[in-house]
């Protein structure tokens, strides 16, 4: 195994892990949990109580009004659910529960009735708020779980874990590695651990407690259905969500009926005078990457947005590792169209996120560009490739027929401003290559966070990242080459 550095879990320093596998020195030394932070439960229970003799006091200083004894109810109910999800106390979070009972206390004094009981609900909420995110993954862990991703076989989207704004937990050998984000208390897995098989289920274990410690709830977004199973295992619930689209490169090809329609795209490309080249997206020539630039702010869509499924850092001059761009040309030699693929397995396993493509491109020019990455793969150790995912294949093979699936039609539809996802699926469809489902795993008492911190996830625009995007800089501005 190469060298590669991750960030020590309990220190900001950075651990080498050598060639055998072993931990070296430490570049800076880890410090010791002192005080509360070295007992937890303590912490916890001694937070509480500060609270919740607050609230005591808030009680027995009022005439007993309905109102007054509903917001220490809402706060005390609070409080009682920051236990049950056994969050940990934080100094800043207990300061401000106090400095608001403070403020309903001199409330109540000056008359101020509805400032008194909010102050009071909001002591109760504040004081076991949930701890607030962690930063992204430092340079050093991003090394790492590039080298991880590069060994991880079968999973199309590993790749995607690379994305700048997730953050990390390793196994304890170092081996694999969960990637996720924390919004709404919610941490949300990304796809399944990657790195070394023996390995994952010690990512995933350190993963739950990392989440139960911080008092976080827990989803997973695009598991696998092998990965389901053992999440089943652990307490959640699988939703099914759709299916990769997988290429076998070996296997592929055009002869037959059911390819006659991805024939007659690829032949009307042909026709039109479309040719494609596939750069590493760190070569890719300046005059054709400021055109490309100008295909995705010509689209006014975000490229920065997804979480699972779709990687960030569009033609940043800091591409992700083993990234490809396959750009359409047309006769005249403009840029029309292209698609950014990601690689794993040292290249085996190819990963398209989204398609771009200029308005008036020739038709055919996606399925060309995918036919020729196909080819491409075939002529550079490439095993698989893997096209867009197929977000719920179900609601299009055929018109819905009962109310429940006329109504999920219907709700597909609300999301083409963010991704058409029918004429994805008419796209996809062509290469027969629907292979195995993706699932969310969630508890199902905890359904509404979760599926929240899950959308946002994938639609909202993400967390500035410590690299900015250059995407929407001149021209002129861009890498030389």
């Amino acid at each position: 195994m190469p060298e590669i550095a991750t960030s020590d879990e309990q220190g900001d320093g950075v651990t080498e892990w050598g060639p055998d596998g072993e931990r070296a020195t430490a570049a800076a030394p880890i410090p010791r949990a002192r005080g509360l932070r070295a007992h937890p439960e303590l912490s916890v229970r001694l937070g509480a109580i500060i609270v919740a003799l607050g609230l005591l006091l808030a009680v027995l200083e009022q005439h007993h009004a309905n109102h007054d004894l509903i917001a220490v109810g809402l706060a005390a109910a609070a409080l009682g659910r920051g236990i049950g999800l056994r969050r940990p106390v934080l100094a800043v979070h207990i300061a401000a529960a106090v400095g608001l009972l403070v403020v309903a206390r001199v409330a109540a004094d000056l008359g101020h009735e509805s400032i008194e009981l909010a102050s009071i609900v909001l002591a109760g909420v504040v004081a076991l708020w949930a701890p607030p995110p962690p930063n992204p993954g430092t340079a050093g862990e991003r090394r790492q779980v590039w080298t991880l991703v590069n060994t991880t076989a079968q999973d199309c989207i590993a790749p995607f874990a690379l994305r700048n704004d997730k953050s990390y937990v390793f196994s304890p050998d170092g081996m694999a590695a969960v990637a996720y984000r924390v919004r709404f208390g919610v941490a949300v897995a990304s796809g399944d651990p990657v790195g070394a098989a023996e390995s994952q289920p010690a990512a995933a274990e350190s993963f739950i407690r990392m989440v139960e410690a911080s008092g976080w709830r827990l989803g997973v977004l695009g598991t696998g259905e092998d990965w389901a199973q053992w999440w089943r295992g652990h307490g959640l619930r699988g939703v099914p969500i759709g299916r990769d689209v997988v290429i076998d490169v070996n296997r592929f090809d055009l002869t037959g009926r059911a390819f006659r329609n991805l024939r007659q795209a690829v032949s009307r490309s042909r026709n039109a005078g479309v040719t494609t080249e596939i750069y590493p997206a760190d070569a890719v020539p300046s005059y054709v990457e400021s055109e490309l630039k100008a295909i995705v702010a010509a689209s006014h869509r975000n490229p920065n947005r997804g979480f699972a499924m779709i990687l960030d850092g569009l033609l940043e001059d800091s591409p992700h590792p083993g990234t490809l761009i396959a750009v359409a040309f047309d006769k005249d030699r403009r840029p029309v169209a292209f698609h950014r693929f990601s690689t794993a397995d040292n290249g085996r396993e190819i990963s398209q996120d989204l398609p771009w493509r200029r308005q008036g491109a020739p038709n055919g020019v996606d399925e060309r560009l995918a036919h020729d990455v196909v080819i491409w793969a075939k002529e550079h150790g490439g095993q698989r490739v893997s096209l867009s995912f197929a977000a719920f294949p179900e609601l299009y093979e055929s018109a819905p027929q009962t109310r429940l699936t006329r109504l999920a039609y219907w709700g597909s539809h609300r999301l083409d401003g963010f991704i058409r996802l029918e004429s994805l699926y008419r796209y996809l469809r062509k290469f027969h290559a629907l292979g195995k489902r993706r699932f969310v795993m969630l508890r199902l008492r905890e359904i509404v966070p979760v599926a929240a911190a899950m959308l946002t996830f994938e639609f909202a625009t993400r967390r500035r990242s410590a690299h900015r995007s250059n995407l929407w800089r001149p021209a002129d501005g861009g890498r030389r080459r």
